[in-house]
């Protein structure tokens, strides 16, 4: 990287008072001076009107060095203050700015936490969390009493209104998709999880999002994750092998036994389908398609459960890969987020099908149906020779 390079900088958010406190007494003592002085550079002329066109600028102001810059850029990647893009065809750099964490939320965070204790102590630490600490308000004695969201779009929306409105929408930021909800305890899985083994530096936000995703999807426990990710590190670099750790999560066999739940269609969507399956294991390709189904069409996993039963059960216990993703791809046209709405969907459908087969059913038969007795036709009275006379003279 040079000073020449071109690059824009994109800040999101707004540093409030709380912020600004929490950056200042936990994010610096961490990130150090040379990644605060860039980072106050980056937000300061982000913000501006005035736009920049190259490195030059934010190197003059921070009065770091392109190669302190390019350093001190990193540990504000593993902070999650920036995230970086670039563009080779133009030679172009995109900084995305973010604003720090709430001080409450840091302090609780799975890896900054640890780090801020292990680095300030627990004295420190302590104090910071009483000046973060929000006052507790008992609000168990209030009930909602909010009236329930109802369709207010009027009944007169056309067709060609609706079309224009998706054209208009705003696409989601591939950049900011909201991730599945997770069922694992990373507390549990870091506990007693060496630092030799799995250092601080693959610590990150997104190596953790997926190994508590492939934990959520599998239903593997945070023991065996331990396992399984001790056995993907790649101890030359320091780095998570992620290929590896999906291959090895989706070649690992677990002990089954039958798990019962309030709602089944909450459990982890292989365990779902190895208990349809009467506890054999899953198929690796099963697997990866309920992954792909996950990652892919962004599909929730009560949502994943239910495909997969209604599959099951439409196409005699096969789980063909071209239909679930022709039913995935209309249930995410449909929005369908939830269980009950993919139940709803289901329903739907079934009652359709019921309806159109009654209309089938009672429609009446034409009346020579019921009067065939009636319509005879005598063979012998047949003169073939004749016959053929009547078609000559036609």
């Amino acid at each position: 990287m040079k000073k020449e390079d071109k690059c824009r900088i994109e800040v999101q958010g707004e540093m409030t008072a709380e912020r600004y406190a929490s950056l200042q007494l936990l994010y610096v003592p961490l990130i150090g001076a040379d990644a605060a002085a860039l980072y106050h550079t980056l937000v300061s002329i982000g913000t501006r009107h005035q736009k920049i066109r190259n490195h030059i600028l934010i190197q003059t102001i921070s009065r770091l060095s392109m190669e302190h810059m390019e350093k001190s850029r990193h540990v504000l990647e593993q902070y999650l203050l920036v995230k970086t893009f670039y563009d080779a065809a133009k030679n172009s750099y995109l900084y995305q700015v973010f604003m720090p964490k709430d001080g409450n939320e840091f302090l609780r965070h799975e890896v900054f936490g640890r780090l801020y204790l292990k680095e300030m102590g627990k004295d420190v630490y302590e104090f910071n969390k009483l000046c973060f600490a929000k006052p507790y308000e008992d609000k168990t004695a209030y009930q909602e009493i909010t009236i329930p969201f109802v369709n207010i779009l009027k009944e007169d929306w056309q067709d060609s209104q609706e079309e224009a409105f998706r054209k208009l929408k705003p696409q989601q930021d591939v950049l900011h998709q909201n991730d599945i909800p997770l069922s694992f305890n990373y507390d549990r899985f870091l506990t007693g999880l060496p630092q030799m083994v799995f250092p601080s530096t693959a610590r990150n936000e997104k190596n953790l999002r997926i190994i508590g995703e492939l934990a959520t999807i599998h239903g593997i426990d945070e023991i065996t994750m331990r396992k399984l990710v001790s056995q993907s590190m790649n101890l030359k670099t320091n780095e998570l092998n992620v290929e590896q750790l999906k291959k090895k999560v989706r070649n690992s066999k677990s002990d089954y036994k039958p798990e019962e739940a309030k709602d089944p269609y909450r459990l982890p969507p292989v365990r779902f389908l190895q208990n349809l399956q009467h506890g054999v294991e899953v198929s690796r390709s099963d697997k990866y398609l309920i992954e792909a189904l996950i990652s892919d069409f962004k599909m929730k996993p009560e949502v994943v459960n239910v495909l997969i039963e209604y599959v099951l059960k439409m196409k005699n216990q096969q789980f063909p890969k071209a239909y679930v993703e022709k039913v995935a791809s209309t249930w995410v046209r449909l929005e369908i987020d939830t269980s009950e709405k993919a139940l709803a969907q289901i329903q739907q459908e079934a009652d359709g099908k019921t309806g159109r087969t009654k209309a089938v059913q009672k429609k009446e038969l034409p009346s020579w149906y019921h009067n065939q007795d009636e319509i005879s036709v005598d063979v012998e009275d047949y003169d073939e020779d004749e016959l053929m006379r009547d078609l000559q003279e036609l």
